[in-house]
């Protein structure tokens, strides 16, 4: 027997609008790799590689958590990783910005028990999701952390990043002193992901 499984793209999730001067951040590399796209501060993954949850095919996407615990939980110690090389986090910094003016975003959050795709890794649904709501002229998508329980992620898209200015940078790792920073050590402590020297 076939039957068609209920698409994400079935409902109209409610459209927020969020006010300018809100901060976000973001765990990035620290250097532009090859193939990376740099954009305003940003370091992002280069265009075209869909392996995030609303990644566009045709330009670059900014995922921003609402705070530097839950972007190291999101991008570093994930529930699924067992161990983090002390290299990863040499390489990587934090990121924090400032929205400058107002961005109108899909919101997500409190769906999931609907639509557990939200939440999965089978991305093919929610990247069609994404394409659409850059199509109706959104600047992204807020959603909730699938890694950091009662926290919002949000991905801009680059008519989203274009409204937003990076105002601090920070090493996740002291250099001189080999410290991780602060919200570092709290996420790698909380989540008890080990962290590997060789």
């Amino acid at each position: 027997m076939n039957f068609k499984a209920p698409q994400l793209l079935s409902f109209a999730p409610p459209i927020l609008e969020i006010p300018a001067h809100q901060t976000w951040h973001r765990v990035q590399r620290a250097k532009a790799g090859r193939g990376s796209v740099r954009l305003k501060g940003y370091v992002l993954a280069p265009t075209g590689g869909l392996t995030g949850r609303f990644d566009l095919a045709d330009e670059p996407m900014a995922y921003l958590a609402d705070s530097p615990e839950t972007a190291l939980y999101e991008s570093v110690f994930r529930r699924e990783v067992r161990s983090c090389h002390w290299d990863r986090l040499l390489e990587r910094s934090m990121m924090t910005i400032e929205t400058r003016a107002s961005l109108r975003l899909a919101d997500l959050r409190g769906l999931e028990e609907r639509y557990p795709v939200l939440q999965s890794m089978r991305y093919e649904t929610s990247q069609k999701f994404a394409q659409d709501c850059r199509q109706q002229g959104l600047h992204g998508i807020l959603y909730a952390s699938a890694q950091h329980p009662h926290h919002s992620c949000v991905c801009l898209f680059k008519a989203g990043i274009e409204k937003t200015r990076k105002l601090i940078t920070f090493a996740l790792v002291e250099p001189g002193t080999g410290n991780l920073l602060r919200s570092a050590a709290n996420a790698a402590r909380g989540s008890q992901v080990p962290i590997v020297r060789e």
